[in-house]
């Protein structure tokens, strides 16, 4: 019987690990046709459409509309040549012919290098839409999973572990996050929070300190879906908000990670943060969302939509050889009046590119370290983090990604 168990245990999970895989792809390929098709609506010259990072043996799959389909050993992202978007001194574009450039305006350029990013975002909304209309709306009930000393507030107010916190004055609570920015809005002031202590609701009323802070760290207790009352457009509505929220709180956890490595600052005693050991890439996904796939596959939706967003932001990045980085060089470009000379910005992709394989190789090293020691394990997530934040999803190359502390309002 427990043979039969574990046999049925290991299918289920490779077949989720295979799920994230197609995910993954799927999300990828979306980004680049999103690439790919404005390109090709406004003229640009489009080479190669290759599925995979652009080096390695490729295999090719078909040739139309003057575009050359790949597919590369290395599966970790994706990639649209567009010479005409780029260094335009490389006339040999991947061994592809050229036919003449045409120099196209700045805004037309800029659409091409945002298209991808738009492509997640309207993906993840269908998504979403889809979770809300089939599911509901998705939710995390919250507890207290500890109380700090430091500023004790809570622990005074008589707040004890465990504790469910239901709504902050009056306005319910769907996640740690929501908690953690209602009371962020009440700096030093008198709050009252509802909560479901062994099942019976009670009222306690604390005063926050000067940081919008009482002192507990807050959990999640697994996801709820709620249906979502009114007519169709409001649902549509309500799923674009959703949506709207996640993204801030994913721009917050990305904006301290970026500030944490640059200030040296990481995980100190008593609060959240993240620091470079806690980058993540295509390997946590996949051992995340194959975790989430074998224990409830409703909330594999929610996770494709998060990496989906994930994958938008971290691509605005003002990064060289991301879309971010193409966005840099026009915005320089129309502030001085001509572009950047071809060598120097040839030679600033260059190092960029190179900067990004060693943040791989970090983010690699990371990944491997986490499943070893399971970090990356769902129970564990579970228990002590939040969903501030979540795993990036590659594109090319692997996204970084911070895992998410508790959160501690």
């Amino acid at each position: 019987m427990h043979a039969d168990f574990s046999v049925h245990a290991f299918l289920v999970h490779s077949f989720a690990v295979f799920v994230m895989l197609g995910i993954l792809s799927v999300l990828i390929i979306v980004h680049e046709c999103g690439h790919f098709s404005v390109a090709r609506f406004f003229g640009f010259q489009t080479p190669v459409f290759g599925f995979g990072l652009p080096f390695g043996p490729h295999w090719v799959v078909g040739k139309k509309w003057g575009t050359e389909f790949r597919v590369h050993a290395a599966l970790l992202g994706g990639y649209v040549a567009i010479p005409e978007l780029g260094d335009e001194s490389n006339q040999d574009a991947f061994g592809m012919p050229l036919q003449p450039f045409h120099k196209f305006p700045i805004w037309q350029r800029a659409l091409v290098a945002i298209a991808g990013v738009t492509s997640n975002v309207i993906f993840a909304y269908l998504i979403m839409l889809v979770m809300f209309f089939a599911l509901g709306e998705p939710t995390n009930p919250t507890a207290v999973d500890k109380l700090m000393p430091d500023p004790g507030i809570a622990l005074r107010a008589g707040i004890q572990e465990g504790d469910e916190v239901i709504a902050i004055d009056h306005v319910r609570v769907d996640s740690p996050t929501d908690a953690v920015q209602l009371l962020g809005k009440h700096k030093a002031e008198s709050v009252l929070i509802d909560f479901k202590r062994n099942g019976q609701p009670i009222q306690i009323t604390v005063t926050t300190n000067a940081d919008g802070k009482v002192g507990m760290a807050l959990v999640p207790k697994g996801t709820v879906y709620r249906k979502v009352q009114g007519n169709p457009f409001e649902v549509a509505g309500a799923a674009w908000n959703k949506l709207w929220s996640l993204t801030a709180s994913m721009v917050e956890m990305i904006g301290q990670l970026f500030h944490n490595i640059a200030t040296g600052g990481g995980h100190k005693a008593g609060q959240p943060g993240a620091s470079i050991s806690d980058l993540h890439g295509v390997l946590a996904v996949i051992k995340i969302g194959s975790d989430i796939a074998a224990q409830d596959w409703n909330q594999l939706l929610l996770f494709t939509v998060l990496i989906s967003m994930d994958l938008a932001l971290v691509n605005l990045l003002p990064w060289p050889a991301l879309d971010g980085g193409h966005l840099a060089f026009m915005a320089f470009e129309k502030l001085r009046g001509k572009p950047m000379e071809e060598t120097h910005q040839s030679e600033i992709v260059k190092w960029g590119f190179i900067s990004l394989i060693v943040l791989m190789a970090v983010i690699m090293v990371n990944d491997v370290t986490a499943l070893f020691t399971g970090q990356l394990d769902l129970k564990h997530d579970s228990k002590d983090k939040t969903q501030q934040g979540t795993p990036k999803a590659p594109e090319a190359p692997p996204a970084p990604a911070a895992t998410p502390s508790p959160s501690q309002p």
